[in-house]
């Protein structure tokens, strides 16, 4: 690929290849963009989020606030997910995309994902998860690490995937258990074909986000086998 050693031109052809293709497997009564999300829901002091890479969103009448070609301003009350798209992720961006988020929950966005062509153990991702702080206080973790127990109505703003496409990780947020808990936490898989050979697992990760529209894009896992997973927490 003529931009592997550019990665901020793999970040945005990337994002624009992404936008495509959602274009293509969703249905035409959604929308796909890059833009802001404007708050129309509830009163506070700011009324844009940050730059999101790629909005989805029920097309109305008053769903676009504004617009200057592909970026646009989206009323919350339309948003349906965001997915926040990177080159590489390391600690400091992905703390800042957890903040980022959580605002966006504020003003009820309900679905987020993250999408990173580059490298992502699960090592690191588990790392950086234990040093986030509230904004608001300075002195709470998010999770414990003796405990790794949340409640999960008061975490939803928690990204539902995570995708690496360089290491072939996916990262989703679901319902786990060890020998003495039952918890929210992440399972890590790798999806391998019938030759045991890892492939990207790109199509689970479409498949994830467009689960939220109850459309009809499935995966037949006659063809491939799902190995590796386990909680991060």
């Amino acid at each position: 690929m003529l931009f592997t050693k550019h990665k901020p031109s793999i970040g945005y052809v990337g994002e624009l290849l992404l936008r495509q293709v959602l274009r293509n497997l969703l249905p035409k009564e959604y929308g796909i963009c890059q833009g802001f999300i404007l708050n129309n829901i509830i009163k506070t002091e700011d009324k844009l989020s940050t730059q999101c890479d790629i909005i989805i969103f029920r097309k109305g009448s008053e769903s676009i606030a504004y617009s200057i070609g592909d970026l646009k301003i989206i009323n919350a009350s339309y948003v349906i997910a965001v997915i926040e798209v990177k080159s590489s992720l390391n600690k400091d961006s992905f703390l800042t995309t957890l903040e980022a988020f959580e605002k966006l929950q504020e003003i009820k966005v309900m679905h987020k994902f993250v999408f990173v062509f580059g490298k992502l153990s699960r090592r690191s991702l588990r790392r950086w998860f234990f040093q986030y702080r509230f904004p608001k206080n300075s002195n709470e973790e998010v999770l414990v690490m003796d405990t790794a127990l949340y409640d999960w109505s008061d975490m939803e703003w928690l990204p539902e995937s995570i995708l690496s496409l360089e290491s072939h990780n996916l990262f989703v947020l679901d319902h786990l258990q060890d020998d003495d808990n039952d918890f929210i936490g992440y399972a890590s898989y790798k999806i391998a074909d019938k030759t045991n050979k890892e492939i990207s697992c790109l199509q689970q990760f479409l498949s994830n986000v467009t689960d939220l529209l109850d459309d009809t894009f499935e995966i037949d896992w006659n063809d491939y086998s799902i190995k590796d997973g386990f909680p991060i927490v």
